[in-house]
């Protein structure tokens, strides 16, 4: 996920990229679009258990849920927050709603250290602000674990951080594999950016250097040693993840416009391009419930294309998603 400059030339030069696998994949479909000229622009996608889909959308500065028929509604304001608006959302078994919000303004590229963070919204649509996110320089993504423990991205400060249901966050891992190279020319590195929660380990997609990136969790919660899981040029600006049940990535990489799969053997497939409507996509979740759960909702940013066709594209994979904790 990204904002202001972040998308503006992380993959400006042409890439001599290699051939990727070929896919039958089935088409790319509409389920909802939204309206440019009111800033809205869809950064952050996630489900409930019962099928309803959750957006954050920007500037607009909200969080939409929308019903498996298409119906929506505002369910947070972050309009206090000081940004243009939250970016990687989650949610709870219980419906509460997790958002990364930066607080950026998308002018500067610059974040307001006063809002930024991580917020829970209640059933009442108020966002509140978790103990100790604020230090999270430019929070991102972010994941839930069976236990409530949230796990979030900080793209700028190059690592990943972990909020213990009930605590404070803290700073879970860094090194120089999380890190950013500052090849997106935003006036800060992009590297810890998508991620994924499994019960032995979390995966990150580092943005600046095309890889996804693997750490282990140790048996007392702590962070293991990172290493590289898969790195290629088609992974240059990569995005959001998503999980299916046999252990496939799916990658959304909104630079060069791919949602590609990435098998446990570092194969990639590549899934959907520009040539199916894919327009500066950011992030992706599987279907859930009614939903169905072998479908793929891509959020199709397009903030800063010159044409821009802001929305929530389909894709049937068919194989099922990763269920929520």
């Amino acid at each position: 996920m990204r904002c202001g400059r972040i998308l503006v030339a992380a993959v400006a030069a042409t890439l001599a990229l290699p051939t990727a696998v070929a896919a039958a994949a089935s088409p790319v479909q509409t389920f909802v679009t939204f309206d440019p000229a009111a800033g809205e622009f869809p950064e952050g996608v996630a489900f409930d258990k019962t099928g309803n889909l959750y957006v954050s959308l920007l500037p607009a500065s909200q969080i939409r849920r929308i019903t498996p028929d298409g119906t929506q509604s505002v369910v947070a304001d972050f309009g206090t927050a000081g940004g243009a608006g939250p970016a990687g959302l989650a949610v709870a078994p219980n419906g509460t709603i997790y958002a990364a919000e930066p607080a950026i303004d998308l002018q500067t590229a610059q974040t307001n250290p006063d809002k930024r963070g991580v917020y829970r919204v209640g059933r009442d649509g108020t966002p509140v602000r978790l103990p100790g996110t604020g230090a999270i320089v430019f929070p991102n993504d972010l994941r839930l674990d069976k236990h409530g423990t949230v796990y979030v991205t900080d793209s700028a400060g190059g690592s990943v951080w972990r909020i213990p249901k009930g605590g404070s966050a803290q700073l879970w891992a860094d090194g120089p594999l999380l890190a950013g190279t500052g090849a997106a020319g935003a006036g800060f590195p992009i590297g810890a950016n998508g991620i994924a929660v499994l019960r032995e380990e979390v995966i990150v997609a580092n943005t600046d250097l095309g890889a996804l990136v693997r750490i282990p969790i140790r048996r007392d919660g702590s962070a293991g040693t990172p290493s590289v899981l898969v790195s290629s040029p088609l992974l240059v600006g990569v995005d959001g993840l998503a999980l299916d049940v046999h252990g496939g990535i799916y990658a959304v990489v909104g630079t060069q416009n791919l949602v590609l799969r990435i098998d446990r053997d570092g194969s990639i497939t590549t899934l959907a391009t520009a040539a199916e409507g894919l327009n500066q996509p950011s992030t992706a979740a599987f279907g859930t419930g009614r939903a169905g759960n072998k479908t793929l909702y891509i959020a199709n940013f397009s903030l800063f294309s010159p044409a821009p066709t802001p929305g929530v594209l389909t894709l049937e994979v068919g194989v099922p998603g990763r269920p929520l904790p």
